[in-house]
């Protein structure tokens, strides 16, 4: 049997959906809108991503992880990350 101390549990953030009241009455959009949708949403992760492991390329990667209770080098080795892993 397990305790609530012996048990570890990770919390995840799910972002609320984002859905006005008109959504539901719509006619589904064309693929093309869809599509054309989804690479914008991709191309603004890029660009945040790339803006956030320049930003911490340039930070004090040791002292930063001390503050957050990071293990050392995670910082270093997210930053250098290619764009194409989350």
């Amino acid at each position: 049997m397990q305790t609530a101390t012996s048990r570890r549990t990770e919390t995840v953030f799910i972002p609320p959906m984002e859905v006005g009241s008109s959504d539901v009455l719509r006619r589904p959009l064309p693929r093309s809108v869809r599509v054309g949708r989804v690479l914008r949403e991709w191309f603004r992760r890029y660009r945040t991503r790339a803006r956030l492991r320049g930003q911490l390329r340039e930070i004090d990667t040791t002292r930063a992880e001390l503050d957050v209770g990071l293990p050392i080098g995670s910082l270093v080795e997210e930053a250098y990350k290619p764009f194409w892993k989350a």
